[in-house]
């Protein structure tokens, strides 16, 4: 099998994980809501959209060829400073927190709210499933009353949620394994896995030619990624 047919054959494979994920929420929220559960993400919510999005390397390169000019510009303007914000840091957590601070909404949102590349969004996304209202996505509990707080946590359905988040435990966990199968796919399809921020992947694909490195091999990939300045390991994990 050449490399580029193996590239097309897990492009494949990552959008039959995404149907099948798709159609796994779809089954299991309709079944909530008949069973009196409440589901409020829809369009135009976004808070989940300041999130940072991670996401293997294949799921990037689908949403890469699927972007304008006008969203290439927005993804690279996006990975670039989030390139210069992490200088410096090293722990999860204040990446995080810079992230939903400082970075503000996704790149590929829409001025209305909705996502520039709906069709072909990352299992992380497609699995965030919240059974609060969108503020308390967006909420930094960190500001949050105590009383606040405890009367969000008392109002959890604990069967469902990952506690002590709101977002459905079963959905996300579903696509972490789909997640961790498209790694295995493509270790043995390439002879290694690549996995990181979605905007630094797409920004990659576009701009630093990561699709054609990664089909050359792992040392080709880290050379690609390190040479364009993203080698952080708080944005890239190869393996």
């Amino acid at each position: 099998m050449t490399a580029e047919k193996a590239m097309g054959d897990l492009l494949d494979m990552v959008k039959q994980q995404q149907v099948f994920l798709e159609m796994f929420v779809r089954s299991w929220v309709d079944d909530y809501r008949s069973s009196g559960g409440a589901i409020f993400c829809g369009k135009g919510c976004r808070n989940c959209c300041s999130l940072a999005v991670h996401t293997g390397f294949v799921e990037a390169l689908a949403v890469a060829r699927q972007l304008d000019e006008a969203q290439g510009r927005a993804v690279e303007s996006y990975a670039v400073k989030l390139r210069d914000l992490l200088k410096g840091v090293t722990e999860l957590p204040e990446y995080l927190r810079l992230h939903r601070q400082t970075m503000g909404f996704c790149p590929l949102l829409t001025d209305a709210g909705a996502c520039g590349v709906y069709p072909v969004r990352p299992l992380s996304c497609r699995s965030l499933i919240s059974t609060r209202e969108s503020v308390w996505c967006g909420a930094d509990f960190s500001q949050v009353s105590q009383a606040e707080r405890e009367a969000f946590v008392a109002a959890l359905d604990r069967k469902v949620v990952a506690f002590p988040s709101h977002y459905v435990a079963v959905l996300q966990e579903s696509g972490k394994e789909l997640e961790e199968a498209g790694a295995k796919n493509m270790g043995e399809f390439l002879g290694f896995s690549l996995y990181g921020n979605l905007g630094v992947l797409v920004h990659l694909c576009r701009s630093h030619g990561l699709a054609e490195a990664c089909l050359e091999g792992k040392s080709s990939a880290a050379g690609r990624i390190a040479g364009a300045g993203f080698d952080h390991p708080l944005l890239m994990t190869l393996a």
